[in-house]
């Protein structure tokens, strides 16, 4: 009942507190507004497919520190896991009970819900607010999946080293490690509210609460601290990536082509 409570406060809170969410005018039918969601969400999977192509000298200067983080927490990895497992207490367990709710499946039920209210009710902020983090959230799971089975690392609750690797096992979670998917999941959604409300303390509230889900994941020994700082990196891109695709470049000079896809169509365009 726990998780269900909070889950409401998340969500009332969202809802009582976002500036955006002003009630739109459109005559469309819920029917058609849902049939031009979903074919938003396909461009977007498309435009987060392709972007690695079109990754500019600064992106790739971003994966580089995001990979080299990654790897200089292995150096220290084995040293959290002791201090984490050593300040095990009452007290803590409760404060590091969060990721039992956020960064769980339960997070997907709270961007529906957000979703679903803006779309029954006509509210085009809502709505925006909701798919945008139902998207992200959706890819950032599928790229983390990936990354999880090709790494193939075992959970530091299943062994001592933090350098053991067994890739592709598709059903086996002890070696789906790298990276965190709770914390992934937290910092998409966290992400994207936070981008749509330009308040200090709203910012602090969602950045804060999926850092510490990052730090419960490794209270909890489900995962080490490079786990955790891959997976928060993949959720703050992703987040970031699908809040900003809407919005035009102005500063694009040249010609590109460029293939698209709908339900409905397949075909490429050029971009001046």
């Amino acid at each position: 009942m726990k998780e269900y409570f909070l889950l409401a406060v998340l969500l009332l809170m969202t809802n009582a507190n976002t500036t955006i969410a002003q009630k739109g005018n459109s005559n469309n039918s819920i029917g058609q507004t849902l049939l031009g969601d979903v074919e938003h969400f396909f461009d977007v999977g498309i435009g987060l497919a392709k972007s690695p192509f079109e990754f500019s000298a600064n992106d790739w200067h971003t994966v580089g520190i995001v990979a080299g983080g990654t790897a200089a927490l292995f150096l220290v990895d084995k040293n959290i896991r002791t201090f984490a497992l050593s300040s095990q207490s009452e007290i803590n367990d409760k404060i590091f009970y969060l990721d039992s709710f956020y960064g769980s499946p339960y997070t997907g039920l709270f961007t529906a819900s957000i979703y679903g209210f803006g779309l029954f009710a006509k509210n085009k902020g809502i709505r925006k607010v909701g798919l945008q983090a139902t998207e992200a959230l959706i890819y950032s799971t599928i790229i983390t999946g990936i990354l999880k089975i090709s790494f193939g690392r075992r959970r530091p609750n299943a062994g001592e080293s933090h350098l053991f690797f067994k890739p592709f096992q598709f059903t086996n979670n002890t070696y789906q490690s790298l990276p965190s998917g709770h914390t992934t999941a937290a910092f998409t959604v966290s992400t994207v509210m936070a981008n749509h409300i330009d308040n200090f303390y709203w910012k602090v509230f969602w950045y804060g609460s999926a850092g510490m889900v990052g730090l419960a994941r490794i209270y909890h020994n489900q995962h080490w601290a490079s786990d955790v700082f891959l997976g928060a990196a993949i959720g703050y891109f992703v987040g970031n990536f699908v809040v900003n695709f809407d919005k035009e470049n102005t500063e694009y000079f040249g010609i590109k082509v460029n293939p698209y896809f709908t339900l409905n169509a397949i075909g490429v365009t050029l971009r001046f």
